[in-house]
């Protein structure tokens, strides 16, 4: 009688069992599932109010090459590298200057007398005409150079490769270079997760430079010493998006940042104080896209955006 009555438990052990099991995998088909409440839901991030949004496409210039890599603006002009190329145009589109390079470029900037175009490991500098009249003489293997910015007789080169700012004088002279640390005990200075690293001058001639593994914008002086930063890591369209951006940087005439982000691509406006200020470009305007626009500035406060995956040059004007 005792053995018939353990047994009888065993089998409604085991019916209960089965019973469980079977409830807890029908529960947990997706169709079954309850609303995660912890879900990183990244739709909603990326919807913006319309009233947020001050600026507007006013046109599209569409480029004649494969592979574009930078864009800058000076003397009213555009100039773009791509591929192993240099081309100038104006704003309308009209090309003046279409210059072979020696090997592919990364990164450009253009003063009134110069053009300076990183090419991997070194930078060459170019005449206004596309003539080259010097090349300087290459860093390590490992470097990337992403960003070059010319004030006076200094030239910043960003490093993405070795994550530090080469300083360098403009006729070619390496000075030195630092890597964003404030203090010698630091354990990160500049953090470059991908090689996304741009720096650039506002107009008040004050380096600032992208941080895009810590979120931020640091302002350093002349002599590559740290000076302040902000950053903005809310998860909304005020804050810069995911593990490292913002990827590109240019400024406006009245010292606003202008950035771009990758991943959840949109272009954004932050005030001279780093406080949020508008939208240049919802992520809407980029609905495949993953890459950052390039970035930059004319005279006056027109952004252009290099779409690197529609191989074009977008223009938003502020409404």
């Amino acid at each position: 009688m005792k053995r018939n009555l353990i047994v009888l438990f065993l089998i409604l052990m085991a019916g209960i069992i089965v019973i469980v099991i079977t409830k807890d995998l029908i529960s947990n088909r997706p169709e079954n599932r309850e609303a995660n409440p912890f879900e990183y839901n990244i739709v909603k991030f990326k919807s913006v109010d319309s009233t947020m949004v001050h600026y507007k496409e006013a046109r599209n210039i569409r480029l004649n090459t494969q592979t574009p890599r930078g864009i800058a603006y000076a003397n009213q002009k555009l100039y773009i590298i791509s591929d192993s190329l240099l081309q100038v145009i104006t704003v309308d589109g009209k090309e003046l200057i279409r210059t072979k390079l020696s090997s592919s470029p990364s990164c450009i900037t253009v003063t009134d007398k110069n053009i300076y175009i990183g090419l991997n490991n070194f930078i060459a500098v170019y005449e206004l005409t596309g003539k080259m009249t010097a090349s300087w003489k290459p860093l390590e293997p490992k470097t990337i150079l992403t960003s070059l910015a010319v004030k006076g007789q200094l030239l910043f080169a960003a490093d993405a490769g070795n994550r530090r700012v080469v300083r360098y004088s403009t006729d070619g002279t390496y000075l030195d270079a630092f890597d964003g640390k404030a203090n010698k005990d630091d354990k990160h200075g500049f953090i470059i997760p991908s090689p996304y690293f741009d720096l650039a001058f506002n107009p008040d001639g004050e380096l600032w430079v992208a941080n895009p593994g810590k979120l931020a914008l640091e302002q350093y002086q002349d002599n590559g010493k740290y000076r302040t930063f902000w950053t903005n890591d809310e998860v909304g369209i005020e804050g810069f998006w995911g593990c490292c951006n913002p990827s590109h940087i240019a400024f406006l005439p009245d010292g606003s940042f202008v950035t771009s982000e990758k991943l959840n691509v949109r272009i954004k406006v932050y005030k001279p104080s780093g406080e949020f200020g508008s939208v240049v470009a919802p992520n809407e305007k980029f609905p495949n896209g993953k890459i950052a626009p390039d970035l930059a500035v004319g005279a006056n406060g027109d952004i252009y955006a290099l779409d690197f995956e529609q191989k074009e040059i977008r223009l938003f004007q502020h409404k």
